[in-house]
């Protein structure tokens, strides 16, 4: 069973390698998703780039917190964002906006909403 400490461990290495990647090389990310290249896709993509990175130097720096309930928001808080993008991804493949690789982060999203979830539960009270 991961630890808070461990899933936020690699949800910081994920979320690093993803900002990275936006930053250097988002063509990568647009191939993978079968999303059309444009200026303003760019533009978002540098943007959500940043957001990668404050989410990996959160979880980094956290990664040690003892249960607490700023420990307890983070857990909630990721867990609904990463349902919530999973729902999107799906949302969006139906559309027609986005290629069957977006099911690579849809899958990844609802594991670590899922994990994320649980640690949440399992030290509510």
């Amino acid at each position: 069973m991961l630890e808070f400490k461990n899933i936020s461990l690699i949800t910081s290495v994920i979320t690093l390698v993803l900002c990275v990647i936006l930053i250097l090389a988002p063509e990568v990310i647009f191939l993978i998703f079968d999303v059309e290249e444009s200026n303003s896709a760019f533009f978002i993509g540098r943007r959500a780039a940043m957001l990668f990175l404050g989410l990996s130097v959160l979880l980094w720096a956290g990664r040690n917190a003892p249960h607490s309930e700023s420990r307890q928001a983070i857990c909630l808080g990721l867990a609904v964002s990463m349902f919530g993008l999973a729902v999107l991804g799906i949302a969006e493949y139906a559309r027609g906006y986005a290629g069957l690789g977006i099911f690579l982060a849809v899958t990844t999203e609802v594991a670590l909403a899922a994990l994320y979830f649980r640690v949440w539960l399992r030290h509510k009270d």
